[in-house]
């Protein structure tokens, strides 16, 4: 009799174990990653192997994208990862896909954050692209991510002034097809847009249960080459306006979930001390989108040392050995922090896996998936393979700092 209590007691607490977890069940390796639930933090870095795209679930439902970037066509000067899905599959398409199955409330993103005006973060003109049905605008990046989810808001960070502001831009063939969308929408009033404000806590403002979650804050630490330093915006380029370029004025930020904290600020660098400055804005972190796809003016040891993330994700398209820099793997995981690459070129893996194995992993979409009050968090890899979005590996639960 008592042995088989004791059975039977073990498979409750199996069922226990197994049914516990975001939204009441248990990832694991080889299936799908079950849903966000009430009260997380999920930052999801997908991947396509043609553009950068970020989505953030925060735990009232709320959802931020950052930057879709595509481009369909071979790098002429560097060899491409292997596109995907699929090379059938545009970039904007896999967004779009991974995007619906992810969100959590409706039909349509919140906020749309466009860190800078590149091609890898908003979108390339290509010549099989048509023109949407309204507006008169080619349907790129973050144009064709509009029509297979809509935004609520753009933030950008030169609304109302992009001729002005976007000097370092022009050249990018999107820029104006980006103008024209913002224009139509806007004076028709399905879209929202606004300028990324420096400085602001609460701009991407929760918008379905901010109350229940007062210990999560979202700050803006840069952008257009300011920082926000104790209460002002510093232009670290005050004196080389006239060299800024355009990764250097990427908008930045900082959720802070209770002891939690998460740093994304698009393509900046270590130019004019630009980076170590945002850096020390954003103070310690637990986890972060590298700058620049790891690039080697990114990431520089200086700042590195203030951020001290113990996650650090790099997106990256191209055959080189430079992006994510190989030179920096050692140096950033010999501290502690583990480095998860969104896309690797075969032929890199090939020729020299023992750099390779220094990384957590060099495919796959990754997810960030923070407990309820900011205590702990899990980061999962998930194949990019298809659109079933299964479990590949599972590092932690980490205690955040």
């Amino acid at each position: 009799m008592r042995r088989s209590f004791i059975i039977f007691l073990s498979m409750c607490l199996a069922v226990i174990v197994f049914t516990a977890g975001c939204n009441g069940n248990t990832a694991r390796v080889g299936s799908p990653l079950p849903a966000w639930s009430e009260g997380h933090l999920d930052i999801h870095t997908i991947s396509t192997g043609r553009g950068e795209c970020l989505l953030v679930i925060l735990p009232d439902g709320t959802t931020i994208v950052v930057d879709a970037g595509e481009f369909s066509r071979e790098s002429k000067s560097y060899g491409n990862v292997a596109q995907r899905p699929n090379a059938q599959t545009r970039p904007t398409k896999a967004f779009g896909d991974y995007i619906r199955h992810f969100l959590p409330k409706s039909d349509s993103v919140d906020y749309f954050n466009l860190s800078h005006f590149h091609m890898d973060h908003m979108g390339n003109i290509e010549p099989e692209y048509t023109k949407s049905a309204e507006g008169d605008y080619i349907l790129s990046g973050v144009m064709a991510l509009y029509h297979q989810v809509p935004f609520r808001e753009v933030i950008d960070r030169a609304y109302g002034a992009y001729d002005s502001l976007a000097v370092q831009a022009m050249s990018v063939k999107s820029l104006p097809e980006y103008k024209k969308f913002i224009s139509h929408h806007t004076a028709h009033g399905t879209l929202k847009a606004t300028r990324f404000e420096l400085g602001a806590v609460n701009q991407f403002a929760m918008r379905y249960n901010a109350e229940a979650y007062p210990n999560l804050t979202i700050e803006n630490i840069c952008s257009n080459g300011y920082v926000w330093d104790n209460g002002k915006a510093v232009d670290v380029y005050e004196n080389n306006r006239e060299n800024i370029r355009e990764n250097a004025a990427s908008c930045g930020f900082v959720i802070r979930y209770g002891a939690f904290d998460f740093f994304t600020a698009g393509d900046i660098g270590d130019y004019y001390d630009l980076e170590y400055r945002v850096a020390l804005a954003a103070g310690d972190v637990d986890a972060a989108k590298a700058n620049h796809h790891l690039s080697p003016h990114s990431n520089c040891q200086k700042a590195m040392g203030v951020l001290k993330p113990e996650v650090l994700v790099a997106t990256s398209f191209y055959h080189r050995e430079i992006q994510p820099d190989q030179s920096k793997f050692g140096w950033i995981t010999d501290g502690g922090c583990r480095l998860y690459c969104t896309s690797v070129s075969e032929k890199l893996l090939e020729a020299q896996p023992e750099v390779y194995s220094l990384c957590s992993a060099t495919s796959g979409h990754n997810v960030i998936r923070v407990a309820p009050n900011g205590d702990s968090y899990t980061v999962y890899t998930l194949d990019d393979s298809d659109s079933e979005y299964r479990v590949t590996k599972i590092d932690g639960p980490f205690t955040s700092k």
